[in-house]
């Protein structure tokens, strides 16, 4: 069994409403950074957008309480960092490699179907910093119902291992630890350029469904503060910094531009 990186503790539930609430009860009780809440089943788990995202008993949720001590906008990046490690673990259990990719902003991809998700939550403080933050994953291991996903897949039926919840923790949390430190220690830059080396998105035509509109245009590059850049099909830049993006056909029909 792989061996946690130093200064994470994990807490294994059967069963738990949300790994990220239960995460954040602990921040809001003075728990300290390094916490991880693992669970296979969640009642009431919850994706980006406000969507849903069940477990029940078949994947992996796993939520890390941390302290990073940064204003707001820098703690959101670490959804870009979540879906690094992702990626990388996944890609040990991938026969082909290339079918692996992170969309915009940090959905990890096997050819068209998703295989995880990521939320990051955190709280102020009166210094301008966030207090904690904790990101959520969720990593789809086995078949299963899934209701609430569009177009899901998982690791074992693409790889043809099955994988223990626990093991599978462990493992991915190795891969956070690694990103999560260089991002500590060198900033955006380096996860901003591992991110680009590991989607399809850039250079692509892509429909963004924004919250009052949909747009179309080339996704060009990811910007400093997360935000997608496209150069669109009039002319003109837009970035995007909330939404969800589709690779885009020139038969599709737009409803609403």
């Amino acid at each position: 069994m792989n061996r946690l990186p130093p200064g994470w503790r994990l807490e294994l539930f059967d069963t738990i409403d949300s790994t990220n609430a239960e995460a954040s009860r602990r921040a809001r009780d003075n728990e300290d950074a390094g916490l991880v809440v693992v669970s296979s089943s969640q009642t009431a788990g919850r994706g980006r957008s406000g969507r849903s995202w069940s477990t029940a008993g078949s994947d992996l949720a796993m939520s890390m309480l941390l302290r990073p001590g940064m204003p707001p906008a820098e703690a959101a990046k670490v959804a870009f960092v979540a879906a690094l490690a992702v990626y990388d673990f996944a890609s040990r259990f991938l026969p082909i490699a290339e079918q692996l990719a992170i969309k915009w902003p940090n959905d990890v991809m096997i050819g068209s179907s998703k295989l995880s998700g990521i939320l990051a939550e955190a709280s102020g403080s009166h210094s301008g910093n966030v207090e904690w933050l904790v990101v959520g994953i969720g990593v789809n291991l086995r078949p299963a119902e899934r209701p609430e996903a569009t177009n899901p897949i998982d690791l074992f039926t693409v790889s043809g291992i099955e994988l223990a919840v626990e093991d599978a923790a462990r493992g991915l949390l190795q891969e956070f630890d690694n990103w999560y430190r260089l991002w500590l220690s060198q900033g955006f830059a380096p996860i901003r350029d591992a991110w680009r080396a590991r989607t399809r998105d850039l250079g692509r035509l892509v429909m963004a469904r924004l919250p009052n509109e949909t747009i179309v245009g080339e996704a060009r590059d990811l910007a400093e503060d997360g935000a997608l850049i496209l150069t669109l099909r009039g002319g003109g830049e837009r970035r995007i910094s909330a939404g969800d993006i589709f690779p885009f056909e020139p038969e599709q029909k737009l409803s609403c531009c």
